[in-house]
């Protein structure tokens, strides 16, 4: 065989072997990556809903979320939809939508994008629904308890206050923040009811019907 020929197989086989330990030591990541795939891609919400639930569990379930979470927003319409659904739904764990509360800190246009899907799914209608989850809280803001609130009132928390025009208070907005951060937005809100229709579709660059 040619020396020529030697270089290049050896060279092949090297390259073959520092794929193979390449995929071997990031075949978490990879997987991960594949489940957020099939979530994004499925058919159907109820598909969607267990290639979801893969990320709810696992010793490495932190950073499950954290790469799940990462992607909306990020242009595939269809996975925005079936995470904001879950993390919206009774089958989403608290552990998933403090990672996706946090995650709407990232980049700007996130919190904004959730607003809408969350005036979108408002049943009551979104003004009045922010009417009633405002009267809730201050009852709670008015306890000499401090309790704390779950992070699906936090993600109502920060959707409102978007839409009263304050987003600064909707940044790393926890349940142990939340009682002085409403109260200041209490106090710098303009008087007078939110006032907040509901959108025709889901984001704003939505195209096609709603799965």
């Amino acid at each position: 065989m040619r020396l020529w020929l030697r270089l290049v197989l050896a060279f092949l086989l090297c390259a073959a072997g520092a794929a193979a330990i390449w995929a071997y030591l990031s075949r978490e990541r990879l997987t991960r990556q594949w489940m957020a795939y099939r979530g994004g891609s499925a058919a159907s919400y109820e598909k969607a809903q267990e290639a979801l639930a893969w990320f709810e569990s696992g010793p490495d379930r932190d950073a499950r979320l954290r790469e799940l979470v990462g992607r909306w927003g990020g242009g595939n319409l269809r996975f925005d939809y079936y995470l904001a659904r879950y993390v919206s739904s009774a089958e989403s764990s608290e552990a998933m939508r403090k990672s996706f509360s946090l995650g709407l800190a990232w980049r700007e246009r996130l919190l904004p994008r959730w607003a809408h899907w969350w005036c979108w799914r408002a049943v009551q209608g979104p003004d009045r629904q922010a009417e009633e989850i405002l009267a809730y809280l201050d009852l709670l803001a008015s306890a000499k308890d401090h309790k704390e609130i779950s992070w699906r009132e936090i993600l109502d928390l920060q959707a409102i206050f978007h839409l009263t025009g304050q987003p600064k208070w909707a940044e790393r907005l926890q349940p142990e923040n939340w009682r002085e951060r409403y109260r200041q937005w209490r106090e710098s809100r303009p008087a007078g009811p939110i006032r907040a229709e509901k959108p025709s579709k889901p984001f704003p660059d939505w195209e096609g019907p709603v799965p």
